[in-house]
């Protein structure tokens, strides 16, 4: 470790600490934000107090509780690392390569299609390309895709689906009107997992499944590819099954990292 010229600013931490823990609550008490922080009530007051001022903290009307403003966005402005789910989600897809051997990736949506924000093909031996990493991925073609329009709410697949009619996505066509969609997505929810079509690459497959942050929310999804020739169907049962353990894993970690 490298050495330091000072030591830590205690009350620099103090602050931050009630901030964070004031963060994780709708709405904070002295007492409690006390409690949890190991802080005297008086610590507790002053750091509200000047976070009060500084505009990152204000005092409930006609209550005596406190919560942040919008202005704790800010503080993340200059971050322009991974998100937090791509972060919580990348041990896990390691070890599910680890495992099986066939590459795994995390996607997130990205207005119209998904995005692969993390890849295993690095560390995985049937790798059968170089990366697909920030590759987009078809809504309605790709399992990444069907994995999160099949899974979301109603109200926001109905969305979805009026932005992919209105995109530009070569590979909208392989599914001939709304009614071939609907039917697809119906059957992924009752298989619990959604696959690739086959007509967009028939080389390989890939099977994926939603990381939900709640139940009404996905996060990310998280898939599987393989070649379809070389994989027995039980083998695909338990690759369906180690992806679901793993998206509710991610979605466990994911909620702890927010203070859920």
């Amino acid at each position: 470790m490298a050495s330091r010229s000072y030591k830590d600013v205690e009350a620099i931490q103090r602050g931050i600490n009630v901030l964070a823990a004031l963060n994780r609550a709708e709405t904070g008490f002295v007492k409690p934000l006390s409690d949890e922080l190991g802080l005297s009530p008086a610590t507790v007051i002053r750091a509200l107090e000047t976070l009060t001022s500084s505009g990152y903290v204000e005092k409930m009307p006609h209550r005596k509780g406190y919560r942040v403003t919008a202005k704790v966005l800010s503080l993340s402005a200059g971050f322009h690392g991974e998100p937090m789910v791509v972060a919580v989600a990348r041990p896990h897809a390691d070890e599910l390569t680890r495992r099986f051997l066939w590459p795994v990736s995390v996607s997130m949506l990205d207005v119209d299609a998904m995005v692969v924000r993390h890849s295993t093909i690095p560390s995985s031996p049937l790798a059968h390309v170089h990366t697909t990493l920030n590759k987009r991925l078809s809504l309605v073609a790709r399992a990444h895709g069907r994995a999160y329009i099949a899974f979301c709410s109603a109200r926001e697949r109905n969305v979805l689906m009026h932005l992919v009619a209105k995109s530009s996505d070569p590979e909208k066509q392989v599914i001939a009107s709304a009614r071939e969609l609907r039917a697809t997505l119906k059957e992924t929810r009752a298989r619990g997992y959604a696959r690739r079509d086959a007509r967009v690459d028939p080389q390989t497959t890939t099977i994926a499944v939603p990381v939900f942050l709640d139940k009404d929310r996905i996060a990310a999804t998280l898939g599987m590819t393989f070649f379809p020739r070389a994989v027995r169907p039980r083998q695909v049962a338990a690759f369906h099954e180690a992806l679901r353990e793993t998206a509710k894993a991610i979605s466990i970690d994911l909620r702890k990292n927010l203070g859920w």
